[in-house]
Formats: C-alpha cells, sequence, structure tokens
C-alpha cells in the first residue's frame, strides 16, 4: 500500500511544477464634485414700521451652509424688493443685501460657512396700516 501511495505522488508532481498565474491589473478613480448644502436656513425677519421714524429699519438673520472642501461659491439673494400689503395694494420698499457674494470653502466637513443677509427698510415711506410681506430667496451656487 505504501508504494502505491509514493508511485500516486509521484505521478501528480510533474504537473505541480506546471501551475502558474494570471494577472490583471486595474485603476480605481473616485471624483469629488463641487457641492453645497444649506445647514441653517435663514431665519424670518419680523420688524415694526413706522412711516413717521426719519432712520430706516434694520434687520439681520443668517444662513449656514457647508461645501466640499475647495468648492468655490456664489451667494444670491432673490427678491423683487417690494413688501406687499395683505389688506391693501401698497407696497413697502426693502433691500436684502448678503454679507458676502462669494468664496471657497476651506474646510470642508470640518466647518460651516455663513452669509448674514441685512434687511433694511428705508424710512418714510407713507404706507397704510397693513401687514407687509415678501418672500426672499437665498441661493448658494456652485
Amino acid at each position: 500500500m505504501k508504494k502505491l501511495v509514493v508511485a500516486s505522488i509521484l505521478a501528480a508532481a510533474p504537473f505541480a511544477a506546471f501551475a502558474g498565474t494570471a494577472s490583471d491589473d486595474f485603476t480605481v478613480t473616485a471624483t469629488v464634485d463641487p457641492y453645497c448644502e444649506i445647514v441653517s436656513g435663514a431665519s424670518d425677519v419680523s420688524v415694526s414700521y413706522n412711516p413717521f421714524d426719519s432712520s430706516d429699519v434694520s434687520e439681520t438673520t443668517t444662513t449656514e451652509f457647508n461645501c466640499v472642501m475647495g468648492t468655490n461659491y456664489t451667494i444670491n439673494v432673490v427678491t423683487d424688493g417690494s413688501l406687499e400689503g395683505s389688506g391693501t395694494s401698497a407696497t413697502l420698499t426693502f433691500t436684502a443685501t448678503p454679507s458676502a457674494t462669494s468664496g471657497t470653502d476651506t474646510d470642508g466637513l470640518t466647518g460651516t460657512e455663513a452669509v448674514d443677509i441685512a434687511i433694511t427698510i428705508p424710512a418714510g415711506q407713507n404706507v397704510p396700516v397693513d401687514v407687509y410681506s415678501d418672500t426672499v430667496t437665498v441661493e448658494i451656487g456652485y
């Protein structure tokens, strides 16, 4: 029996010498695209306006956002600049001015960017008693 086992091993040995491998290389590529998202939207602004006051009414709200590190962004505030009365056809003019209009996110996930939006309603507008409002949109372009 020992002779039979040894003969089987010796018979298989020459084939083991011809064993080999084939290989292939490939590349893995990951593209990180520019991207931004709003983390915390601006709070609504509500003020009292008195046409007899000689000073403009001003308030500030903030939008926080985050972008992929190295993303260049622009900030655009979209409004028609007119607060429309809810019960009359009267309007109050106003401005919504961002504290910055562009930038580059340099810290990515480790921090957020913020833009203050200054709301100004000029003094001396002759309007009737009413509630005036408008929707303002902050756009972060990338």
